[in-house]
């Protein structure tokens, strides 16, 4: 320190300016002990509420995952081929006027059929 400030290389003088200045300078203001306790708790409170509401959140996720997720495999289906050498699948074929006349009679009148066609009622 004296290389730096060789004014202050003796140590008298190095003392009268260090009482000096603690003279003129006042300490920084320390917070009383209430206030720094409740400062700590209020900090702890906050951090345990927060950690108690990320873990009932990660649980409530787990829940949803839980119910929402399969309960088993299911493959995709196998995408559709066509088949070589069988017919392309039709419709039903148009009716003829003897399938159209019966099929009116027995619209018209469905329960005159014979006992077979009849269905029993307990």
């Amino acid at each position: 320190m004296a290389e730096r400030l060789p004014d202050l290389a003796d140590a008298d003088v190095l003392h009268e300016r260090l009482r000096e200045l603690t003279e003129t300078v006042s300490a920084p203001a320390v917070a009383s002990a209430p206030a720094v306790r409740v400062s700590s708790e209020r900090r702890a409170k906050f951090w345990t509420r927060a950690a108690i509401a990320v873990t009932v959140l990660i649980i409530g996720a787990t829940a949803f995952t839980v119910v929402t997720a399969p309960r088993q495999y299911e493959p995709t289906p196998a995408p559709g081929q066509r088949v070589g050498g069988v017919p392309a699948p039709m419709g039903p074929q148009k009716l003829s006027r003897q399938d159209l006349k019966l099929r009116a009679k027995l619209r018209d009148v469905p329960m005159n059929g014979p006992e077979r066609l009849v269905p029993r009622i307990p």
